[in-house]
């Protein structure tokens, strides 16, 4: 029972009267050594025997401790969800989508690990992948909404939204950020608009330095007729 992984329990009930080692690659989306090596793990913990039929492919059934796991994860499964499947929820939500990360973060032994795992997956809090061989944990709508999270937003709301967004902006007046830009970022000025603020920039201080200059020449004048006539 301690050698017991989530894993194997979710190889093992993927197994049925017609698997064979050749085509289990394609049960569980990995390659062909990935699928025999976990095939071959299986049944070095005696949860199943592969039987040789030359030159036919070879098949994979259950032994008897293999139907006894598969059963008691069945029982445990349908058991009342505790405040620790809600901490395994939201650590999966958090990251934590490996099993065994998951049992090293809460110091739980790996059978215990894959039995509540088997709850979570049953009522719909969780649900998991495979992927070359390593199984991928994920939190349903569910499991978002038992670990405290707000639910998920369909497609058609967070198409509501934006279009709610682009209706307050259209009515302000203000202008969008086109698409893959930040809204903070720099607006972009067209090479008319350009031109405009140049011309706007350059004659205001064409302006300013004409007003400089003839400063300069009254003040010259009034200091060269100063001392001229009066000194």
């Amino acid at each position: 029972m301690e050698e017991l992984t989530f894993s194997d329990l979710a190889l093992l009930q993927r197994i049925d009267e017609t698997t064979v080692v050749e085509k289990f690659g394609t049960v569980i989306n990995s390659s062909f050594f990935d699928a025999a090596n976990l095939l071959g793990t299986l049944k070095q913990k005696g949860y199943i025997d592969i039987i040789s039929q030359f030159p036919g492919p070879s098949r994979v059934v259950l032994t008897e401790k293999g139907k006894r796991i598969l059963a008691l994860a069945k029982e445990k499964g349908a058991q009342e969800i505790e405040k620790l499947d809600e901490v395994m929820v939201s650590l999966i939500a958090n990251g934590y989508k490996d099993p065994k990360a998951l049992g090293e973060k809460l110091n739980m032994r790996s059978s215990d690990v894959a039995f509540h795992l088997q709850r979570l997956v049953m009522q719909d809090y969780a649900s998991y992948v495979f992927r070359s061989g390593r199984v991928e944990l994920n939190v349903t709508d569910a499991g978002f909404k038992l670990a405290g999270y707000p639910p998920l937003a369909t497609e058609e709301e967070r198409k509501k939204e934006s279009e709610e967004v682009e209706a307050i902006i259209e009515e302000q007046h203000l202008p969008s950020a086109p698409a893959g830009e930040a809204a903070d970022a720099p607006v972009k000025l067209d090479k008319q608009a350009r031109l405009k603020a140049k011309l706007e920039y350059y004659s205001k201080n064409a302006i300013r330095y004409a007003i400089v200059v003839l400063a300069l020449l009254l003040l010259g004048a009034a200091v060269a007729y100063y001392l001229l006539f009066v000194h």
